[in-house]
């Protein structure tokens, strides 16, 4: 590739007085289109780098570029994916009209073995995921559950670069069913810690901290005993939930029979101390609006 192609297209740079990425890319389309030594377009080197009005400018021109692979068979959403480029997985997915196409688009997998969403879990980037996910439901979390831990079941114990599986992302999501299916698998899922060895949280742990009564309800209903667990902090669910100010989780908590355990259990008293009998006895007068309607 050309270096003042190249150079626009990390830049950002659609056009100044030397240089008009129109009359590049028009050129191209006769003579053969430009790519890197490992097979990039200017659209993967563009996404790469996150410039995002650079990457529409190009798909307005330069359509086919979406679904072009890499040596690595990596189309340009498997690297935006797996950069976090929110904005360009946007613009990408909004050039596409048709709906065969975007499925085949977000299907495709490289020479990995990974889908743009595969890329988008393992570099824990939750935002990217989401869009995915709701651009194409039926794939990897389907009616079935032939999810991403069917598909290859090791990765559900494989740790990412900062200490997460695939439950604990799965959880962060609030997928109730994948839940279940993963821990039918396997519930010692449950137990293994999220990050680093001095800074670590639990399943139990990231999904109270999302508010998710439901979610929280599929781990202790497989696995009973993960209220006990506490993160680095020293920290049980209940000191979370406060934290975050997660007052239907605290309900939740305080309704179950387990509630006395988390708030009075010396282990699991911690950074607050006394203080939890405090809260206990506020969220237990705590206005709750299903009152008002009888139920």
């Amino acid at each position: 590739m050309e270096s003042t192609l190249y150079n626009a297209a990390m830049r950002g740079n659609i056009g100044d007085g030397n240089f008009l990425l129109l009359d590049h890319l028009k050129r191209n389309e006769e003579n053969g289109y430009q790519v890197t030594p490992k097979g990039n377009t200017v659209l993967h080197v563009s996404s790469l780098y996150g410039n995002s009005h650079f990457v529409a400018e190009v798909l307005k021109i330069t359509p086919a570029f979406l679904c072009h692979q890499n040596k690595k068979n990596e189309t340009v959403l498997h690297i935006a994916a797996n950069a976090g480029h929110i904005e360009v997985v946007h613009v990408q997915l909004a050039r596409i009209e048709d709906h065969n196409t975007k499925e085949k688009l977000t299907r495709m997998i490289g020479a990995s073995g990974y889908t743009a969403l595969h890329k988008a879990v393992r570099s824990q980037h939750l935002d990217v995921v989401k869009i995915l996910v709701k651009e194409d439901p039926e794939f990897e979390f389907p009616p079935n559950h032939a999810s991403l831990w069917r598909w290859n079941k090791p990765l559900c114990e494989e740790l990412e670069l900062w200490g997460w599986n695939s439950l604990h992302y799965v959880v962060k999501l609030g997928l109730q069913d994948v839940v279940s299916d993963m821990l039918g698998w396997k519930k010692s899922l449950v137990y293994l810690p999220a990050g680093s060895e001095n800074d670590w949280t639990t399943t139990i742990h990231i999904t109270t901290s999302e508010g998710d009564v439901n979610v929280t309800n599929k781990l202790l209903n497989h696995c009973p005993d993960c209220w006990d667990m506490l993160n680095s902090n020293n920290q049980n669910a209940l000191h979370v939930v406060v934290l975050n100010n997660q007052g239907k989780v605290v309900r939740f908590l305080l309704d179950s029979d387990k509630c006395d355990s988390l708030v009075d259990e010396p282990r699991s008293i911690g950074r607050f101390g006394k203080r939890d009998f405090e809260v206990k006895r506020k969220y237990e007068y705590m206005h709750n609006p299903n009152d008002e309607m009888g139920t």
